[in-house]
């Protein structure tokens, strides 16, 4: 599981309910702390805004966080049993990352991975000071979380550790024995270090691509799982290059960088609309 945190300096609660809720009709999969009152999305959105004007005006203060719950896409549980996990991890979160703050999200489930995404106001229900979260506690957190996910959800996938950075791909004893024979490493330690530096060097689903058409590689899927071919037509799954977990952070990765480049082009766009009048 992938928690993945960013926040905005300007009160942009509609364009990212907006982005949040595209294609999904008007009804928010997690609702918390919201008033009752609050039943369609810009109910919603004048909510957080009108909870938003009790904070005092500061430059550079944080407006809302726009966070992402991701699972990883090797597990046994149809989507919609995910879907379900996942909207009771993010509640469990939430009780725990934001108590008194409100907050909604949304499943997304068009991708390998199941995700859902948050948006958290930066001050409790009638507060007039921003929420700070440090670093440790943040990340304290997120390890109580994964341990509730492992006890609760063990179908959902992977086991290690939350942050723990990727260490390679690690070949069997008898591919270590090939390996040492040979004198080089293994085909697919190989294969797992260039796919791994694709994803690090991408900024987008299209570049990720074309970095992996340069190495002569190409995605595919198949179901919930998901690989890569090689030019001669061999075919990896990432599960077995250990490259699970990298591939949802960097899809998670690619669903901030498009939210944020939604956020400037409809900021362009209104300013374009304000100078016209």
């Amino acid at each position: 599981m992938i928690i993945k945190s960013l926040s905005r300096k300007t009160p942009s609660f509609g364009q990212l309910a907006a982005y949040m809720l595209a294609e999904r009709g008007d009804r928010f999969d997690l609702r918390h702390n919201l008033p009752m009152k609050a039943r369609t999305s810009e109910a919603v959105v004048a909510a957080f805004e009108e909870n938003h004007t009790l904070l005092p005006r500061r430059a550079n203060g944080n407006a809302l966080f726009h966070e992402i719950i991701a699972l990883s896409p090797d597990t046994s549980l149809s989507v919609k049993e995910q879907k379900r996990a996942l909207l009771d991890l993010a509640q469990r979160y939430l009780d725990r990352r934001a108590p008194r703050q409100l907050a909604v999200g949304v499943v997304h489930s068009e991708t390998p991975h199941v995700h859902i995404h948050l948006m958290i106001s930066s001050n409790a229900v009638l507060g007039r000071h921003r929420l700070w979260l440090p670093k440790r506690k943040f990340a304290d957190i997120q390890r109580a979380v994964e341990e509730e996910r492992l006890r609760l959800y063990p179908a959902l996938g992977q086991t290690r550790p939350i942050a723990e950075p990727w260490r390679g791909f690690r070949p069997s004893i008898r591919e270590q024995a090939v390996a040492r024979r040979k004198g080089e490493p293994s085909r697919k330690e190989e294969l797992a270090a260039e796919i791994h530096s694709a994803m690090k060097e991408a900024k987008s689903r299209d570049a990720l691509n074309k970095a992996l058409g340069v190495r002569g590689l190409t995605l595919y899927q198949r179901g919930r799982t998901v690989g890569v071919v090689t030019e001669g037509g061999r075919r990896y799954r990432l599960a077995t290059l250990r490259l699970s977990e990298p591939y949802a952070e960097t899809l998670t990765r690619f669903d901030l960088v498009d939210s944020r480049m939604a956020s400037l082009q409809r900021g362009r766009v209104r300013s374009d609309r304000e100078r016209e009048r």
